[in-house]
């Protein structure tokens, strides 16, 4: 895991596989009911994170949301325990993508940055900076 001294800003970040990215919090129920609603992109080094208050199987669903999206789960010790792969739903009616294991915190990114870009796996551990 990449190990750094300190940030020159306080901007909230997390870092996987020796990479770190800009972070948007969602620890409020307005702010993870909210979520990525709406927007018509996400930049590639800004993904958005859901901090739950406990280690639980939420379930999400894609309701007016516009970009494909993966769904990073990671465990009360910021292990990945999970990988969903989610696509925009523009109607009433969206399927809920439930995991199949516990997970406290939800990190949402661009869809192919899971495989193509980054390299994200099941397992891997992740760092919280300046949160």
């Amino acid at each position: 895991m990449f190990k750094y001294e300190a940030w020159e800003s306080e901007d909230p970040k997390i870092c996987c596989n020796s990479t770190c990215f800009n972070i948007e919090i969602a620890d409020t129920n307005e702010s993870r009911q909210l979520w990525l609603m709406y927007r018509e992109s996400l930049s590639d080094e800004d993904w958005m994170l859901f901090i739950f208050d406990q280690v639980w199987t939420y379930s999400f669903w894609m309701k007016n949301t516009l970009i494909p999206l993966a769904w990073i789960r990671l465990d009360s010790d910021l292990k990945i325990v999970d990988i969903i792969q989610m696509e925009p739903c523009k109607t009433e009616e969206c399927p809920s993508y439930k995991p199949k294991s516990e997970a406290q915190y939800v990190l949402e990114i661009n869809q192919w940055l899971t495989s193509e870009k980054w390299l994200l796996h099941v397992w891997d551990i992740c760092e919280l900076i300046n949160y």
